[in-house]
This record gives C-alpha cells, structure tokens and sequence, in this order.
C-alpha cells in the first residue's frame, strides 16, 4: 500500500534527525475513511516498519469527541485509553495518547514533531505575537493543557474556530510548551510546509546557538567518582558528563542557569524530572563538600536522586542506570538548554508553571510504575563514569 510506504519514508525522514525528534518523540499517521494507521507507542520514528503502527477503526474512535469522560483525571485517561483499544484493529499495539488529535485533523498524513527551533518559540514569552507576526492571523495556536483527552478536546474546538473562521482546514497547529502538527494529503506538502516553517523560525533568531566543543576539565577524574558514589547508596549508578559551548553559557553562570531551572515541556520531565541540581562552586573541593550536603537534600526534598547536574566547570552530567538512559538524559537537557538559548529571540524563556509540572510528574508516577513491571532495557555500558567531548572516552 503506497500511502503506508509513505507514511514510513516520512517518520524515518524527521526521526532520523535530532533537530526534529529526540528520545522517541513524536508521532505520524495516515488515515482514509475507514481507519487510521497511528505510531504505536514504544515505536521509534527513526526505524519505523509497518510493524510500528497502530490500526484503528475510525467508526469506533470517532465517537470519542463526543463522549462524557470522567471529571478525574487518572479515570479519565484510563477510560480513553480502554476506548481507544477497543477501537484498534491491531491488538497489542497501544496507540499514541495523541490519536485522537490526528483523527480530528481533516488530512490524510499528519505529522507532530517536538523540533528544536518550533519550540525555541513555542517556549518564549511573546509567543503570540512573534506567531502572528511571522505566519500571519491564520495561525492556529493552542495554549498549553495538560496533555491526554483534555488536550484533545482543547484541539477539537479550536479546529471547530478555525473552519468557522476561515473556511477551511488548519494545516499547521502550534502547541504552547509542547510541539506542533503539519498535516497534508501528501508527504511531499508535508515536508514542504515544515521546511518554510524552519526557515522563516531561523531567519527570526537574533542570537545564534554556540556550537563549538569545549574540552571538559581535568578533575573531572576527581569529581565524578566521587559524585558517583554519592548518588550510588541503593544501586551502582552511571554517570556521563559533556561540554560545549551551549552548556558552557550554562555552566559557568548562575543567573543563565535561571532560564532552565524548570522544565519547558512534558518530555523533559518524563526523561529528566522536573528538578535539577546546580553545582556552582570554584573548586573541584567545593563541589564535593557541597555535594555531600547538596544531593542528600535533593533526594530528601524531591523524593527522587537527580538526573541532570550541572557542575561549574565540569559541564552537564546524567545520571542513569545504564548508558543509553545517560545519552537520552543528556540529549533531552541539552535539547532544553538550546530551547532557553533560542527563546532569547522572543522575549525569554517562558517555562511549564508549577501545576502543569505536577500534573506530568504525578502521571509519569504512573508510567514508571508500568515500566519498572515490563523491566528496563539495559545500555551497553552499565555502571561507568564516561567523559563525553568530541568523542567519547570511558573510565570506570
């Protein structure tokens, strides 16, 4: 079937690339009258098959826009996700929480993406204005809500606005601290309607991201062991650390390390928690002694040991319980630190608040609960202090 053969060539497209797809984010879909091929969840964009979507039956999904849902918030989500496996076709596969917005989207392919540069915007205070300004008054923008069925509602209606409005269908949706959707009747519009969006958000950014790579210190071989075996008291942890210079504008400043005290959007809280531990002292041996009081107090406060650091002159260290956990880390606060940077182009950083925070924290209670249940998947290298630079160099 051609349109699934597209469907996968444009997943691979944006999941093969880091600006636009970080640890498993996003979602596509292809529907026609009858059903709904949608990223099944547990699926990577990057090396997705056929395999790797879910199928529903859209007679039995679409009813769901129109149903009364429990005022509880963890019944809510489980009434919709049990509607939403009894309409998949496939049984086994769980569909993305997100299905029921692309359903709603009066397009064949649907494309969500959480890139770089969207939400360098879609996380800044004048992010209305800058909207209009660059893409005009037709500009479906939706303001951040707490993610599942009520999100979807919140689409539902604005869509509603819009083809009342305008007279006809919203291609392009932004979500305020979360992402945005494309959708077309062909990839190749897809890809088209992303790539002038990328382009009008690059020529837009009046302080370009740091790219450069910076050495990381020597003493990292005296404070990383021993960091490590503070944050090792019940299981032997992992530890990487990497530098440049983005994380360097970060690092060695204590008013910059404002703009990313808190989490911009759902993900980074499911992949780094929603606290981060901020190291600031001059001295390999002020940062022990400190640590020694710091990340005790971190776990006494917060209930959890942290997954993010940031030590002045060392860099931005994760802490997981295998390599790969370490990479997503990394990659995932580094994504938050490029989003603070380019936010700076449009008015500064604007953060979840702290309800919205609470609300993903007490619902990844849940997920991690599932996960430690279905058991983890280890990294390559388990248990290691490794030094990422350019390259990357082990000790352990």
């Amino acid at each position: 079937m051609k349109e699934i053969q597209d469907l996968i060539s444009i997943s691979r497209f944006y999941g093969k690339d880091s600006r636009f797809v970080i640890a498993g984010g996003g979602n596509t879909s292809y529907k026609n009258e009858e059903k709904i091929w949608v990223k099944a969840s547990g699926s990577s964009l990057e090396t997705i098959t056929e395999d790797g979507f879910a199928i529903l039956d859209r007679s039995l999904l679409n009813p769901m826009s129109g149903k009364q849902y429990s005022e509880n918030a963890a019944e809510r989500e489980e009434q919709v996700k049990n509607d939403l496996a009894a309409a998949t076709v496939t049984k086994g596969k769980r569909p993305s929480v997100e299905t029921s917005m692309h359903n709603v989207i009066n397009y064949a392919f649907v494309v969500h993406l959480h890139p770089t540069i969207v939400n360098g915007l879609m996380c800044a205070v004048n992010v209305t204005t800058v909207l209009e300004n660059l893409f005009g008054e037709k500009v479906l923008y939706v303001e951040y809500t707490d993610p599942g069925y009520v999100l979807f509602k919140k689409v539902d209606e604005k869509i509603k606005e819009y083809r009342q409005k305008f007279s006809e269908e919203p291609q392009v949706i932004w979500l305020q601290n979360h992402g945005i959707f494309v959708a077309a009747d062909s990839i190749e519009e897809i890809k088209s309607i992303y790539g002038s969006i990328f382009a009008t958000l690059e020529k837009a950014v009046s302080i370009p991201l740091p790219e450069d790579e910076r050495k990381v210190c020597r003493c990292v071989s005296e404070v990383l062991p021993a960091i490590r075996m503070l944050v090792s008291k019940d299981n032997l942890k992992t530890l990487k650390v990497r530098r440049n210079g983005l994380i360097e504008y970060f690092c060695e400043s204590p008013k910059n390390q404002v703009a990313i005290a808190k989490p911009f959007t759902p993900d980074a809280i499911v992949y780094c928690k929603s606290n981060y531990l901020f190291l600031n002292d001059e001295t390999p041996g002020q940062v022990l002694e400190n640590a020694e009081e710091l990340i005790p107090g971190f776990v006494n406060k917060f209930g959890y040991l942290p997954k993010v650091l940031l030590i002045k002159g060392i860099g931005l260290v994760s802490v997981g319980d295998n390599a790969r956990q370490c990479d997503t880390i990394l990659d995932v606060f580094e994504d938050a630190m490029k989003v603070a940077f380019l936010s700076q182009s449009f008015g500064g950083a604007h953060p979840m608040t702290q309800a919205q925070i609470e609300f993903i924290d007490n619902w990844e209670v849940e997920n991690y609960r599932r996960s430690v249940a279905a058991g983890n998947a280890s990294g390559r290298v388990e248990n290691k202090t490794i030094v990422v630079t350019g390259a990357a160099q082990g000790f352990g």
